[in-house]
């Protein structure tokens, strides 16, 4: 059986490779590839400086406290501050258009707010978060000037362009984020007018209010107490009562029924609190979909450059670009979730990424096929894809996410992971490449967590048992309060991950797979085997034979591993096992005993907390 990708049918002119088109060969695809933006641009970087200098910031700001010469109240250019920092998070990922609009205006914002009578400390940590931002600025621009590289290059290595084979549907792209994105600018617009309206209620109440001055007799968390000259007790709500020590004097303002401490505006938290979580993700939203329309539209406009390539579709339904010479699908060069845009009459309706959940997912035949790509593909760009269905008719696909570049690791025999047809079943097992690290004696192989993993797992667990006996201390000592019983909740949901990092274990044997987990073994027979995946998170997962999926989550740093020249072992491990699925001939033929299969290690380690906890609390 050849691994000649299937091509497309020839019944459709419209549909096959227009005269001219030029096979994007490995060489220019790889040229392609080494165009995307530097190291230094990678999103990663600009998030953790912006993080850190503001965290930074935050701990080296002065907090004035509330005087009735100086009061507090609704702090709007903050509010304006602190959004456009926590956005930026976002958008130095996802959205460099937005990013070299919003890091030069928090930039104005924090020159104008912070830099003026800071302090020493504080002067250096904002004077580090104009750095940062301006760091996160050039590395956006990096990544937007690497698009248009990757697009000129695409558009020369294709010469003549052609238009779009139509008729194409209505242009829908983007349509559901724009409609969220505006209903959440509209609430957010509405806490806006909420909060100028409780602070223009509260500055005429303050007006025909009559001043009154008290001396503080007490306080708690949430309100200060007070007596008057005339000998009137009253209790205050206070944000701050830490600012106001028994025995000092402060000004209370009565109108009626309303009062309030004179130092102590109306705030607007609730409602700057209500922007800051409608407001933010709205405006992600709607420039994310205002952006995937105009280059959705940009790409229906006029002719396009055309170049042939080979496609095929991964487990999770995730379409992958290869070189149209690389016949074998060996090396992706990019990806991206299509849908059908104008299936050609007869044809289904949807491709796999759209496949029903209660089926088998991977009992479909996915090979490589030939399909014609329209469209200058770039990190984020849009395009429009001529391929087939499994049926072999022809479908018109286009995207609908953002094109993707492989992250590190991805590559030759790793992913996508695919599932032959019936007749390629050999072929495909024969390309499915036997790691040089895989050798079988006939006995179980074992996996489990690397140093990394462990030294992690052994940090977490112990800070887990620590925070579990001080809190359970604080509970047996002061009663039971909701803040403490969810921390508590909390802390108890990390034994679980603790114990996975700390004693994960795959073995293979003649039997099947042994999947120990942070609770319990799981056995998968040879048979009943579905590709083994790793994700860019360093989780890792499978389809177990009864649809359910076995996952162990977070179990490494894939990209923090390979800078330290670690091997990531459940990396390998995911390679080996989905070689040995492909090749029974490398299976281990003994049975694995008790001991070798791992002992699930959640219900020992949560045994110890609770031990030391309880210990602790009653010592």
């Amino acid at each position: 059986m050849s691994q000649t990708p299937a091509p497309i049918p020839a019944p459709m002119p419209s549909r096959s490779a227009p005269a001219g088109a030029p096979l994007w060969s490995a060489e220019e695809a790889a040229r392609w590839s080494r165009l995307r933006h530097a190291s230094w641009a990678r999103p990663l970087w600009s998030v953790l400086a912006l993080l850190i200098t503001v965290a930074w910031a935050i701990a080296a700001a002065p907090e004035p406290p509330c005087t009735d010469a100086a009061p507090c109240g609704a702090d709007w250019p903050g509010m304006v501050e602190m959004g456009l920092a926590v956005g930026l998070l976002y958008w130095l990922a996802r959205l460099p258009e937005l990013t070299l609009v919003a890091a030069p205006a928090l930039a104005v914002v924090v020159a104008r707010l912070e830099l003026p009578d800071a302090g020493p400390d504080s002067l250096a940590a904002n004077l580090c978060v104009l750095g940062a931002l301006a760091f996160g600025w050039a590395a956006a621009r990096e990544r937007l000037a690497a698009r248009r590289r990757q697009r000129d290059l695409v558009e020369g290595a294709a010469g003549v362009r052609h238009p779009l084979p139509g008729p194409l549907a209505p242009l829908r792209r983007g349509t559901i984020p724009i409609a969220a994105g505006l209903v959440l600018v509209a609430v957010a617009a509405f806490f806006v007018a909420q909060g100028l309206s409780g602070v223009r209620d509260d500055e005429r109440h303050a007006d025909r209010a009559a001043r009154t001055v008290a001396k503080v007799v007490g306080r708690d968390d949430e309100s200060v107490r007070v007596r008057t000259d005339d000998g009137r007790r009253l209790t205050l709500d206070s944000l701050y009562p830490e600012d106001h020590r028994p025995g000092s004097a402060l000004t209370v303002l009565e109108d009626g029924s309303w009062r309030r401490l004179a130092s102590e505006p109306y705030d607007a938290t609730g409602p700057q609190l209500g922007v800051l979580a409608a407001g933010l993700p709205g405006l992600s939203l709607l420039v994310t979909g205002l952006l995937a329309r105009r280059r959705a539209a940009a790409l229906r406009r006029g002719p396009v450059p055309v170049l042939r390539v080979v496609e095929r579709v991964d487990d999770d339904g995730l379409v992958w670009i290869h070189a149209g010479d690389d016949t074998a699908a060996r090396l992706p060069v990019l990806g991206a979730s299509f849908v059908a845009d104008a299936p050609a009459p007869g044809t289904h309706e949807v491709i796999p990424k759209q496949r029903d959940d209660r089926e088998d997912p991977f009992s479909a035949a996915v090979r490589p096929r030939e399909a014609v790509l329209y469209g200058a593909p770039c990190d984020g760009g849009e395009l429009l894809l001529v391929t087939t269905f499994r049926d072999g008719e022809p479908a018109v696909l286009r995207t609908s996410g953002s094109v993707r570049m492989p992250y590190p690791g991805r590559g030759p025999g790793r992913a996508p992971h695919l599932e032959p047809d019936t007749e390629g079943a050999e072929a495909h097992a024969a390309a499915t490449p036997v790691p040089a690290t895989l050798v079988t004696t006939g006995r179980p192989l074992s996996w489990g967590p690397g140093p990394l993993a462990r030294t992690g797992g052994a940090a977490l667990a112990l800070t887990t048992i620590a925070g579990v006996a001080l809190d359970t201390r604080t509970l047996v000592t002061d009663g039971i309060g909701v803040r403490e019983v969810f921390f508590l909740l909390c802390l108890l949901t990390w034994v679980g991950i603790a114990a996975v990092l700390l004693n994960w274990r795959v073995t293979a044997d003649g039997s099947g797979l042994w999947l120990t987990g942070g609770w319990k073994v799981r056995h998968v027979p040879w048979d009943g085997l579905r590709p083994v995946r790793c994700t860019k998170e360093g989780s890792v997962e499978t389809r177990l034979p009864d649809g359910t999926e076995w996952r162990l989550p977070g179990v490494g740093v894939p990209n923090l591993e390979r800078r330290f020249g670690l091997e990531p072992s459940y990396a390998r491990m995911a390679q080996e096992v989905n070689a040995l699925r492909h090749h029974p001939e490398l299976r281990p033929t003994e049975p694995a005993s008790r001991r070798a299969r791992g002992l699930p290690l959640g219900p020992a380690l949560l045994t110890l907390t609770a031990t030391v906890a309880l210990a602790w609390a009653l010592h």
